[in-house]
């Protein structure tokens, strides 16, 4: 679907019953301006699905997590700072 940017503002409300991905442009300059895709909604089932790839807890050990949080937490501090190592 496209649409101008002033039909777009005239209305609005076609967002909250959008159903496929909706093409903004600008007809002075017929170039496109945006792509407003509708949200996916999940359904229950899909929302649970995350609990399938559950880890085992009792199989991680204190000190690969206290390394994986060092090692992340410097990989941070680094691209904070902008250092290379």
């Amino acid at each position: 679907m496209v649409i101008s940017i002033g039909e777009l503002q005239r209305n609005i409300s076609l967002l909250k019953t959008l159903k496929e991905p909706l093409i903004v442009i600008d007809k002075r300059t017929n170039k496109k301006v945006a792509i407003i895709e509708p949200i996916k909604e999940e359904s229950e089932v899909e929302k649970l699905e995350i609990f399938k790839e559950k880890p085992d807890i009792k199989n991680i050990h204190i000190k690969d997590v206290d390394k994986a949080f060092e090692e992340a937490y410097t990989e941070f501090l680094r691209e904070k700072y902008g250092i290379s190592g």
